[in-house]
């Protein structure tokens, strides 16, 4: 097979699930060069196979990102990264400025939208924004003022409880603040959220909808857009069963045999598409504007959070979605390396998928989402994590590591990705929690690993069809 080199930036379970996806490549041998966020058993493992180069930095800084390029320049052959530090840190054009000559399948810094959610809005079609209004407490004398001025927005919008407070630069959802759940009154908006947050916001009204996750990649070509695109997946964000308690970076999501979601009605695909073209096009006339070098926009991920009926929640502009962007990988029927190599050409192929649903859980420590404070250092002895030469692994480890002693300890952020796939959602689901039970069995201490429990039940999927379809008729009979 074709020798590759690939240098990829890895942060957790979507970087270990894109290696792996890449590791299994019936067209080439891969060569891995990674600087990863944790001494992850799969990662390490994979790079070990593939006689590669890992280099562990809990920061990931820019710096060893550039020195692990700058060391095999002559030698990869492309460069991938699925998380967004180091590309609104400027990876790219770092890259560019130095001469690498290495193509990437990540903006420049300039295109990393997901640095501010005021820009966003700024290049979302207005058709497709809720109403909103930024707010930058510096351009204010007072407190006072600020207050006077947010309260009679929010009262504009029909009070605190149609109220979403948002910081304006990236906090992975966990900034993020609803009325009527995480604050019921204008005082405690005030107090909680923008009294003493001196960064700017955005106050938007609260949408009633339904949620799914649209990601499409852009290689320079709208025209290529509708082909280059992933099945939809709804993502649970809050930390605990039936939506309750703080966003998190994402508890899990599911995803239909089909490419779009079971409450998804007439019109809602097409919406995404839509969505995702005007953005472009905004983002095209934006930066003419401000003269800045559309040649930097591509290839990108446009990773835009749909409310149906119509509204725009968010984007991640520059990279998929975790978890949303692992089923679609792992379903993915094109070699990864194959695709990636005609993004940076400009000619990808069509994007195919198994006509599979697949259902993601993610395994956390517990302390995460605020469930507890009780901490502990908790080992996981599950010799799977460490095997990426299975024929098609349920477990992808994130946030987990080797420590001196060998073992394979739990850090503080989301432990596992647990994928599993089938002919429906229900089969998915039940193997995906199953697998994620025995993982938390065989922890030690044992009991103290956790994951929500109602990810694609049959009772959240059935209410959220008819939640759409009562959505649909108001939409038809306002």
């Amino acid at each position: 097979m074709e020798r590759v080199c690939v240098f990829c930036s890895v942060y957790g379970s979507r970087g270990v699930s894109e290696l792996w996806k890449m590791y299994s490549s019936d067209n080439y041998s891969p060569v891995f060069y990674v600087v990863a966020k944790q001494n992850n058993p799969m990662v390490r493992r994979l790079v070990e196979l593939s006689e590669g180069v890992l280099r562990v930095d809990r920061s990931l800084s820019l710096a060893t990102h550039l020195d692990l390029l700058e060391d095999h320049r002559d030698e990869i052959d492309l460069a991938v990264c699925p998380h967004e530090k180091p590309v609104m840190a400027g990876l790219r054009d770092e890259m560019e400025e130095r001469g690498m000559g290495i193509p990437t399948t990540f903006p420049t810094g300039t295109f990393a939208l997901e640095r501010s959610k005021i820009l966003q809005r700024k290049l979302f079609p207005e058709d497709f924004n809720p109403r909103w209004r930024a707010f930058n407490p510096s351009e204010y004398e007072s407190r006072l003022d600020l207050e006077s001025d947010v309260k009679e927005w929010v009262e504009e919008l029909g009070g605190a409880e149609r109220s979403v407070f948002k910081p304006d630069s990236p906090t992975a959802g966990k900034g993020v603040a609803v009325g009527g759940e995480h604050f019921q009154s204008f005082p405690q908006l005030m107090g909680q959220y923008v009294a003493g947050f001196g960064e700017p916001f955005i106050i938007e009204e609260k949408v009633d909808a339904e949620e799914s996750s649209c990601q499409i990649w852009y290689d320079g070509n709208i025209g290529h857009t509708e082909r280059l695109r992933y099945p939809e997946t709804r993502d649970y964000k809050r930390a605990f069963e039936d939506d309750e308690g703080p966003n998190t970076g994402g508890m899990g999501c599911y995803m239909d045999r089909r490419m779009q979601l079971p409450f998804m009605v007439e019109g809602d695909w097409e919406a995404g598409l839509d969505l995702t073209k005007k953005t472009i096009r905004n983002t095209e006339k934006w930066a003419d504007e401000e003269g800045y070098d559309t040649s930097g926009m591509s290839p990108s991920m446009y990773y835009l959070a749909m409310a149906h009926p119509h509204k725009v929640f968010e984007g991640n502009i520059g990279r998929p979605g975790d978890p949303e962007d692992i089923p679609a990988i792992l379903t993915m029927k094109n070699d990864l390396i194959d695709f990636y190599l005609g993004l940076v050409e400009g000619n990808p192929p069509r994007l195919e998928f198994e006509e599979k649903a697949a259902i993601l859980v993610y395994v956390v420590p517990p302390t995460y989402g605020g469930k507890t404070q009780t901490e502990a250092d908790i080992i996981i002895d599950f010799g799977e994590l460490e095997d990426p030469e299975q024929r098609n692994p349920i477990y992808y480890p994130g946030d987990v590591e080797i420590g001196g002693d060998g073992k394979m300890h739990v850090r503080s952020s989301r432990s596992v990705a647990v994928v599993a796939k089938a002919e429906t959602i229900e089969e998915a689901r039940v193997t995906a929690h199953k697998g994620a039970d025995a993982l938390e069995r065989s922890s030690s201490p044992r009991g103290m690993l956790w994951h929500r429990k109602d990810i694609a039940s049959r009772t959240h999927i059935k209410q959220s069809i008819k939640h759409r379809k009562r959505l649909r008729s108001r939409e038809n009979n306002p």
